[in-house]
């Protein structure tokens, strides 16, 4: 099968877990014999590159600095793309998200293509409700992407439900098809001799426990109420919160930081990625997702891959992957009190640490094969395709 697979954003180019999706899913499907096109968007990168199979196209649409605006300036450059490689050669077209809609809702209508479109999120979700013009105007756009599309794929059966009920479509149309993940990148079995260098280099002391936060700064992400936490946890244990990630809310967290006097035990690193987040999953000492709205949570499956214990919010796809207690940590979204208790449990006691470690990286072996994801998502594909003869 030829598949057309449109996204904003394709490693090198990360924004956020996206990117990782698109990697995963596109070389698990040339590995299962597909060829796969990406159709994605970089600057200052080669046009093309073949990149473990994959054909990855690069457009460079005009900068703007409305995002809307931008948005629809990308996918007139995506349709150019599709049309100079041959629409007509394409099975398939796979969009990721509202913002690449356009391409596979015209490619539909205009050249009869099989849409298939995968929802990640939704804007209600990412920002705990319409509160602008610019998010109703997003909100619409998520509505014709589930309207237009011959089939929709969500990251778990909470985002389903969550399709299903604020954009009225039928569940007969929505796959749920769980994020994946290549474990052993992320199971390094570093020594502890190169854990405990690895934790100097970025501020933590031997005598100190890491706490981990791998994520963007964002309402949704809920790293507000995990650094209110700390007061609670530095009761108990000597540790240091590092915190992966870049956005807006950076500096309301620094000032969150200082006025509860916890500066000096909170370490900003900004965005990492690669080899260094890697490090950081396998020497932390727990991983904690405090997210008020999470459709998935690729970041839990990584740091299971690793061998980390992870606390969560009990939300979305989070609740889906891990419980209680088995293979994670439950806690209640927005509660510092109960992210605090959640950081001790799994501090306190090493006989649950490992018993919740051992189940984990059962788990993600098993279950999260991108090879199988793939094998899901072609199912997909080929009803889309009966679709449209």
């Amino acid at each position: 099968m030829k598949i057309a697979m449109i996204t904003w954003e394709y490693p090198p180019r990360i924004v956020g877990g996206l990117a990782i999706h698109c990697r995963g899913l596109a070389e698990g499907l040339v590995r299962n014999g597909h060829e796969v096109d990406v159709i994605t968007v970089g600057y200052d990168m080669p046009d093309y590159e073949n990149i473990n199979g994959v054909n990855v196209y690069r457009v460079k649409p005009i900068s703007h600095p409305h995002f809307l605006t931008w948005s629809m300036l990308m996918a007139e450059e995506m349709e150019k793309k599709l049309g100079i490689l041959g629409v007509e050669k394409y099975d398939v077209v796979h969009c990721h998200d509202w913002m690449t809609h356009f391409v596979g809702a015209n490619l539909k209508h205009i050249c009869k293509m099989p849409y298939v479109q995968s929802i990640h999120s939704t804007e209600i979700g990412r920002c705990g409700g319409i509160y602008s013009d610019d998010s109703r105007t997003i909100f619409g756009l998520e509505y014709l992407s589930t309207y237009e599309s011959c089939q929709l794929i969500t990251v778990s059966k909470s985002l389903k439900e969550e399709v299903c009920s604020i954009f009225n479509t039928p569940e007969d149309k929505v796959k749920v098809i769980y994020n994946g993940i290549n474990p052993w990148e992320f199971d390094l079995n570093l020594s502890w001799e190169e854990k405990m260098n690895f934790r100097r280099s970025i501020g933590v002391q031997d005598d100190e426990k890491m706490i981990l936060f791998v994520g963007r700064l964002t309402y949704q992400k809920g790293i507000e109420y995990l650094i209110r936490a700390m007061p609670k946890i530095l009761e108990k244990h000597n540790a240091k919160l590092v915190i992966a990630g870049s956005g807006d809310m950076r500096d309301y967290l620094e000032d969150i930081c200082y006025q509860l006097g916890i500066r000096h035990k909170v370490i900003f690193l900004g965005f990492v990625n690669g080899e260094t987040l890697k490090k950081l999953y396998n020497s932390a000492d727990v991983v904690v997702i405090p997210s008020v709205y999470e459709p998935f949570g690729i970041v839990a499956l990584e740091a299971m891959a690793a061998g980390t214990p992870v606390v969560v919010s009990s939300v979305g796809g989070l609740k889906e992957i891990i419980q209680h207690e088995v293979n994670g940590i439950w806690v209640y979204p927005k509660d510092p009190n109960s992210i605090a208790w959640g950081v001790d449990r799994v501090l306190s006691d090493w006989g649950l640490r490992n018993y919740i470690v051992q189940n984990a990286k059962r788990d993600v072996y098993e279950k999260y094969s991108w090879d199988n994801i793939a094998k899901e998502t072609v199912d997909v594909y080929n009803i889309a395709i009966d679709m449209m003869k």
